[in-house]
């Protein structure tokens, strides 16, 4: 399907990658990119991609977390080819390579105090190198890393064999994963070594770091690819964005398609270096990705997420919710900035901004003004955007006042905020019934509006 896409670039046959999480929690932004680097290897070179679940760790694995990792993947748009497969499933092959290597005395029973038996894997004192695809050639001394045990007194393994093992059986022959593994590498390479099987070839990519240089944490804000869906982020702006953290399309392009990523991928352009995660370079290329999609799949996608934040939308016309979106479609950069801020549509009282109200409300004779406003909009037979302007604009004309005299306290009155989209299209949209009451409420109670009290 992608030879036509690929003519120019070298294609590696027989590719066959995995991404490998454990189900702890949920998927991790690294944890993601690192999925998204092996699934665009493996369809950039018709390769195979396998999801693995390494649940070996029975104290921290629960179900929730690998029912999270495989929604989040889903909802990323990274389908696999073969799995998931589950390790606490293998335990009997992992037992019969263990045992394999004893007999081949590479490995032997370890008996500890309290008689519980394990297996434990002889290191030589060698020199291993890992020619690794990334940072080139490294270097490892084994005499100073100690036998170490690869399968538990429990029947479970050691996370490094069981990747070993894996990985072998599976027939990988790329491993593409966070550079925090390098330390696990020479121990891994023993055990190929060891076992006589071929080793893959590794990839190992560049941290992710927050905004301040430290590792990336709930700190520097969401972390996981769930907060970031149930922020309301379209899932192929997150993956455009996961893309360019540690790779470089070769251009200065920056929003790029899923096609274009295929296309382009090479583990050539990995950087070294790590990545810096910028949320404001996130916003930015989510109102991208949000100003480039249609109305009609932004309203079906919003109209799900007012229902996840409580808003009452079914008794809103798809037409009324599409002109809300159209009317709102260049302010928001996620589905929460939209409920944020058009969530007075959806209310009969207004919560009003402290600071707003302070700036455009409590001022000398602002509630004469609105009276104004009141008993010449009241006489509008059509409520709409042009009738509007028209007539308050002859307003401000005839009181000799400029137009955000009287603009800002209107959409404070009727929004409870200070920044809204047009002034005549909200009112518009509002209507004249929910309008007018809003006003009126608003100049009857102009002593006491408080954030704490919504009229």
């Amino acid at each position: 399907m992608l030879d036509s896409m690929n003519k120019n670039d070298d294609v590696i046959s027989g590719v066959r990658v995995r991404f490998a999480p454990s189900p702890t929690g949920y998927l991790h932004i690294g944890g993601a990119r690192t999925a998204l680097f092996n699934w665009l290897f493996a369809r950039h070179n018709n390769g195979v991609f396998l999801l693995r679940i390494e649940d070996t760790d029975q104290q921290r694995s629960t179900k929730e977390a690998t029912q999270a990792i495989l929604e989040s993947m889903k909802w990323l748009g990274l389908d696999w080819d073969e799995g998931p497969y589950f390790q606490s499933q293998r335990l009997p092959i992992y037992k019969r390579y263990a045992e394999q290597l004893v007999a081949q005395g590479n490995a032997y029973y370890d008996t500890d105090a309290e008689g519980r038996t394990a297996i434990r894997f002889k290191m030589q004192d060698n020199v291993i190198i890992l020619n690794d695809l990334v940072h080139g050639a490294i270097t490892f001394d084994a005499a100073v890393i100690e036998d170490f045990v690869i399968l538990k007194a429990d029947g479970f393994p050691s996370y490094n064999f069981a990747c070993v093992v894996d990985d072998a059986d599976m027939k990988i022959t790329h491993v593409i994963r966070g550079d925090d593994h390098i330390s696990n590498t020479p121990k891994q390479i023993a055990l190929y070594n060891a076992m006589e099987v071929r080793l893959p070839e590794y990839a190992h990519i560049p941290m992710i770091l927050g905004e301040d240089g430290s590792r990336l944490s709930k700190r520097h804000g969401a972390t996981s690819v769930t907060e970031y869906r149930d922020k309301g982020y379209l899932p192929q702006a997150l993956v455009n964005f996961l893309a360019l953290l540690g790779w470089s399309p070769g251009n200065d392009q920056e929003i790029l398609s899923m096609r274009e990523m295929i296309e382009k991928f090479s583990l050539k352009r990995v950087n070294k270096t790590s990545a810096q995660f910028d949320n404001t370079k996130l916003n930015w290329m989510s109102g991208q990705y949000i100003k480039n999609t249609s109305i009609e799949e932004l309203t079906a996608a919003a109209r799900l997420f007012f229902e996840k934040s409580d808003i009452d939308t079914t008794g809103i016309s798809i037409n009324r919710l599409s002109r809300l979106i159209e009317l709102y479609h260049e302010r928001f950069k996620n589905l929460q900035e939209l409920v944020d801020q058009t969530r007075f549509f959806f209310t009969d009282s207004v919560e009003y901004d402290p600071a707003a109200t302070d700036k455009f409300l409590k001022r000398e004779g602002i509630s004469e003004i609105l009276k104004e406003v009141y008993s010449a909009i009241s006489l509008l037979n059509s409520f709409d955007r042009q009738g509007l302007e028209g007539c308050l604009r002859d307003l401000t004309a005839k009181a000799g006042i400029g137009f955000s005299k009287i603009a800002q306290p209107i959409r404070v009155a009727i929004t409870g905020r200070s920044a809204s989209a047009g002034i005549f299209e909200t009112m518009e949209l509002l209507g004249k019934e929910t309008t007018l009451k809003r006003l009126e409420n608003t100049i009857k109670n102009m002593d006491g509006i408080t954030n704490a009290v919504g009229l």
